[in-house]
């Protein structure tokens, strides 16, 4: 009897033990999976968050620049206005020479484009826009006893050396000269109406003449 007592008490005894033990086991795997798991979900998530970020900052665009007609005076440049001396007209970046070339100034929403061209016109662009063809932009560029003035053609504006400006002309002058870009007193070089001529407010005409 006191053997079968024994018996009995070791038993019970061992079966608490490995009860114990099997539960210690098992909430140490449970313990390290989601340890490991939240581990590999975070690498995943930070991932797929920049390459979001990497493809949306890459998907900018800008607008289509009009094209240029000749050696590259550039689009938009910085400080493009009227310039240069009798032999050279300035152009964008660039300057044409007076003698052979002519300044293509190319104007399309709010692009506007520079380009030296051989001869007395610019190619169209054929896409719209304005086109002027610029022999001078201002008093600079002329012979003494002439002035720079700006007609409207069928093509678009073109500009020359006169004695004077004609009606329906007008002349150019650069608002940032010395002496008021050569203009008479009564007619103050001004920008207002230069987009008539197919030019940026950079250049201007004597008293702000449009056509």
């Amino acid at each position: 009897m006191q053997h079968r007592l024994l018996a009995c008490v070791v038993g019970v005894v061992c079966l608490g033990v490995g009860a114990a033990l099997g539960c210690g086991g098992s909430s140490g795997t449970d313990l390290n999976s989601p340890s490991a798991d939240g581990g590999t979900g975070e690498g995943g998530t930070s991932s797929s968050s920049s390459s979001s970020s990497s493809s949306s900052s890459s998907s900018g665009s800008s607008g289509t620049p009009v094209p240029n007609n000749g050696p590259d005076g550039g689009v938009n440049p910085p400080d493009a206005g009227p310039g240069g001396d009798t032999t050279r007209v300035a152009c964008g970046a660039t300057s044409c020479a007076i003698a052979t070339e002519v300044c293509c100034v190319t104007r399309n929403n709010n692009a506007t484009a520079y380009g030296c061209v051989t001869g007395t016109t610019c190619p169209a662009t054929g896409g719209g826009g304005d086109v002027t063809a610029l022999k001078c932009s201002g008093a600079a560029n002329c012979p003494a006893g002439t002035v720079c003035c700006v007609d409207q053609t069928n093509g678009g504006a073109t500009s020359a050396c006169q004695a004077s400006c004609g009606n329906g002309q007008a002349q150019l002058c650069d608002p940032a000269a010395a002496d008021a870009g050569g203009c008479p007193l009564n007619q103050p070089c001004s920008s207002n109406n230069i987009g008539d001529w197919g030019l940026p407010r950079t250049y201007a005409t004597c008293g702000g003449k449009g056509n």
